[in-house]
């Protein structure tokens, strides 16, 4: 490698994120070491930034998931032995002042005219149908646009979920108790006061989902894990692609520098093989939802059946232009 090429190859370096320019580089090099020094430059690059995705997404989902798993599964038991009548700690920034409904009997209790007591009294019969926290719920109860919403937390960690009084009078909940984060996302828990039917019969199908979804994400890593499968460009722009490399339509590279070959190494990790002398292979993550496989840029759908795994092609745009890939067993 003569001079210029090092003082070239060490101003690409400093200059890590400009990805474009090291492809251009790559294609004019006509030294093969610069070529390969600067693939290798690409390839860090591109492996930094999906691993900083995938980390991002993987720390979301295991919040979220972390959330609902605490409150399904550590039991009620020990909220109600340490708080025999309901009564609960709360930050509140309402006003205490008392209700002018008559509260000898719930029968007589309107719903859009409550005192902060009541309030929490109806959360808290919806969040005993939950296991408890470890330690307490935190109630803060407050006021916006003319409706009253209740923000449950526990001891000092808060928004675990938030709950509202509606127009209605109805008692919706929003967050980590209804699996949808949203301002806009409520759903419907109860229609009147301390009853707790709607809210049961919401949660028993939720529950069901999430058993059913883990279900599906199992046995897609268990198929996958020693397999191998090629990832190809099928179509550029609904045309067939080598019809279109023929026609001029498409790069001649396409298929080249596109296939990749897949290996699943374990539950996280796959093994990357590109065609090409300048084009190492490489390691990378890969994660799993409910119907999608993720690998790099690649969000594969996917359906479990009684043959197997079935995959569907999915698209990328790149320069304007729409690619149709799909994946194959090899």
């Amino acid at each position: 490698m003569n001079k210029e090429d090092k003082n070239q190859t060490r101003s690409l370096k400093n200059d890590r994120s400009n990805k474009d320019l090291l492809r251009t580089e790559i294609n004019n090099a006509t030294d093969p070491n610069v070529r390969l020094e600067l693939t290798k430059m690409l390839l860090e690059i591109e492996n930094e930034e999906k691993k900083r995705k995938v980390r991002r997404w993987f720390f979301v989902g295991a919040l979220l998931l972390g959330i609902i798993l605490l409150l399904l599964y550590l039991g009620s038991q020990e909220t109600k032995e340490k708080h025999p009548n309901s009564s609960i700690e709360a930050k509140t920034s309402m006003s205490t002042e008392e209700s002018t409904v008559s509260t000898t009997t719930d029968s007589s209790i309107s719903e859009t005219n409550l005192t902060e007591e009541q309030l929490k009294k109806w959360v808290m019969s919806i969040l005993d149908l939950l296991p408890p926290p470890p330690t307490r719920y935190i109630l803060d109860v407050y006021t916006e646009n003319d409706l009253v919403y209740i923000r449950v937390g526990v001891d000092q960690l808060d928004n675990l979920g938030i709950f509202r009084v509606n127009h209605r009078g109805e008692l919706e909940a929003s967050g980590a108790i209804t699996g949808v984060i949203g301002k806009e996302n409520w759903t419907l828990m109860s229609d009147k006061y301390l009853d707790t039917t709607i809210a049961s019969e919401f949660l028993k199908e939720r529950d069901k989902k999430i058993a059913n979804n883990n279900s599906n994400i199992n046995k897609a890593r268990e198929i996958l894990i020693g397999k191998k499968y090629t990832i190809v460009p099928e179509l550029y722009d609904g045309q067939d692609a080598t019809q279109a490399m023929d026609d001029n339509k498409a790069p001649q590279n396409l298929i080249h520098d596109g296939a990749q070959d897949i290996e699943f190494l374990n539950d996280t990790e796959v093994h990357i093989g590109l065609l090409g002398n300048y084009r190492p292979d490489f390691d990378d993550t890969y994660s799993l939802t409910k119907d999608t496989l993720i690998i790099r840029d690649n969000h594969i759908p996917y359906t479990i059946n009684d043959q197997g795994i079935s995959f569907s092609s999915w698209t990328s745009d790149i320069d304007g232009h729409t690619i149709t890939w799909e994946i194959r067993e090899r």
